[in-house]
């Protein structure tokens, strides 16, 4: 009776937590996105900031930013459409690991049907939480690596997922381009480009291009919600690009509702 009694009560929770709430402050026609951020190796702040305006000057989004993760509860995503990754603890030097609370509502906002998106240095996060790297589909690991920065060709794979849904078949992008992530099973990758041999580091030990297509954005389904990953947007300049802007918004929007409404730049319109 007890189990039963709790198990009931569970379920009440999260249907209250699941419901659409009017929260003052907050514009109810927009999709509502907060961003995880605070800890990382590269311009965190500033970088942050201009994922807020690439959101927002859409007209479709309102979007909060939270620096200190560690105290998050179920409570701290209530009316949320999607969680943004910008965080790293990578190699326990960047940022604290997040407590199991804050792992356990980042798992319950899935449950609800929500969204996750994983960008750029949150691919190396948590090393040391094995349920992650599942979550958001694939990440820098031992023996990851990148060669240079430099400007390559991003290939769209799957024109028929609804964020590359209309774009070009591949755009040009300024950026780090990853080598050797770890991949899971299960993940639908939407673009990845060719890794230039020819790119390489100087001194006795170079690191070069693998030669290889290596995977860039995907999706996935994941604990009851959706996942949107994305490797590019090393620094500001990578930013700017419209290949980055249209995807990140895009990937944003579906990983909120499944659907995508955004429509694709007239510079990327494929013809």
């Amino acid at each position: 009776m007890a189990s039963g009694i709790a198990s009931f009560s569970l379920s009440l929770l999260a249907a209250a937590l699941s419901a659409q709430t009017v929260i003052p402050g907050r514009d109810s026609g927009k999709l509502q996105v907060l961003i995880l951020t605070g800890y990382n190796m590269h311009d965190w702040r500033k970088m942050t900031a201009e994922l807020r305006d690439i959101l927002e000057r859409t007209g479709k989004f309102q979007v909060r930013v939270n620096e200190e993760p560690a105290g998050i509860t179920d409570t701290t995503f209530q009316g949320y459409d999607a969680v943004a990754l910008n965080y790293t603890n990578y190699m326990m030097r960047f940022g604290p690991t997040w407590p199991e609370a804050t792992r356990k509502a980042v798992l319950n906002f899935l449950a609800r049907g929500k969204g996750l998106v994983a960008f750029h240095a949150s691919l190396s996060a948590f090393a040391e939480w094995p349920e992650y790297e599942r979550m958001i589909g694939g990440a820098w690991r031992e023996g990851s690596a990148h060669a240079p920065y430099h400007p390559f060709k991003v290939e769209i794979k799957d024109r028929e997922h609804p964020v590359m849904r209309g774009l070009p078949a591949s755009f040009l992008q300024p950026d780090e381009l990853n080598q050797k992530l770890r991949m899971q099973p299960g993940i639908r990758l939407l673009a990845g480009a060719h890794d230039d041999p020819t790119n390489c580091t100087g001194g006795g030990r170079p690191i070069c291009g693998s030669g290889n297509f290596e995977p860039l954005i995907w999706s996935l389904e994941y604990g009851g919600g959706r996942v949107f990953t994305t490797a590019l947007g090393h620094d500001m300049k990578s930013l700017a690009t419209p290949g980055f802007i249209a995807t990140f918004q895009r990937g944003v929007e579906w990983a909120a509702t499944g659907e995508v409404t955004i429509p694709v730049p007239p510079e990327l319109a494929s013809r």
